[in-house]
């Protein structure tokens, strides 16, 4: 059963609208979808520092053995930037392995020949672009298409007012110590933790994060539940025999098509 943490009771006394604030990411599994659908706004933050830990430039794929990862690589030197700021390595050729990969594991799944048309096209456009977010931008708007879902998120590099209702400040903070991978560096980043008055304090909103996300995102400090791995998906019916949690939206995209509301309405 999914699970998110509880919205506020506009009868009561909680206070504030449910802001989601989550990192954008190639296919976003579940547990994203989950915090995305029942949120009042959705903020895409690509100001927060890139971490390879993170799902930004990578999604998960069934398999006939379990599962792959499939990863856009980037420039090693870009690890410390913010994710609007990661450039694609070029030099590995990732589009070739990517169709080939999905070929393999999907071509038999019911709704592949009706979208691999279309994602293919979409994966040839990703890889012309120089920099990771225009990738991923381009990925998840054609997938929200796909889904049949309303109004796109906003990004935070294009809405500083956004986060600044978080409480997120966006024009370079300290990041509590974490470095691009999660670890200590007392460095300054943009993203992450506020370091002005935070207004949430004030009761102005709720805010969730991507469950699972303690590795590469920073938790706010108000955040209900931030980083948790409580996160039960829905199981669904997929390619191979079994249940593999925290596959991309491709995978169900694949498996129910057009009718794949069927299990995102049970995340609401």
């Amino acid at each position: 059963m999914a699970t998110t943490p509880s919205k506020p009771d506009p009868a009561g006394d909680s206070p504030g609208s449910v802001i989601a604030l989550l990192l954008p990411g190639y296919s976003p599994d579940l547990a994203w979808m989950a915090r995305a659908l029942n949120a009042d706004r959705v903020i895409l933050d690509d100001l927060h520092p890139f971490s390879r830990k993170s799902k930004v430039h990578r999604t998960k794929i069934r398999t006939p053995d379990g599962h792959q990862w499939l990863a856009i690589p980037f420039l090693q030197e870009d690890r410390r930037k913010p994710i609007r700021e990661v450039r694609i390595d070029d030099r590995r050729p990732w589009l070739r392995h990517h169709l080939q990969a999905l070929e393999f594991n999907y071509r038999n799944s019911l709704y592949f020949d009706f979208y691999e048309p279309e994602i293919r096209a979409d994966l040839t456009s990703a890889a012309e672009c120089g920099l990771l977010l225009d990738a991923v931008r381009h990925l998840m708007i054609r997938q929200w298409i796909y889904l049949q879902l309303p109004q796109f998120p906003l990004w935070s590099s294009d809405n500083p007012s956004e986060l600044d209702s978080a409480g997120v400040d966006s024009g370079g903070v300290d990041s509590g110590g974490m470095d691009s991978e999660g670890a200590a560096s007392g460095e300054v980043v943009p993203g992450g933790v506020p370091s002005g008055p935070d207004v949430l304090a004030d009761g102005q909103a709720i805010l969730w994060q991507e469950p699972g996300s303690r590795h590469y995102q920073k938790p706010h400090p108000r955040a209900q539940d931030p980083g948790s791995d409580a996160f039960q998906p829905p199981e669904y019916l997929q390619h191979f025999p079994g249940f593999v949690p925290g596959c991309g939206v491709l995978d169900l995209l694949f498996e129910y098509g057009p009718d794949a509301w069927q299990v995102l309405d049970q995340l609401r």
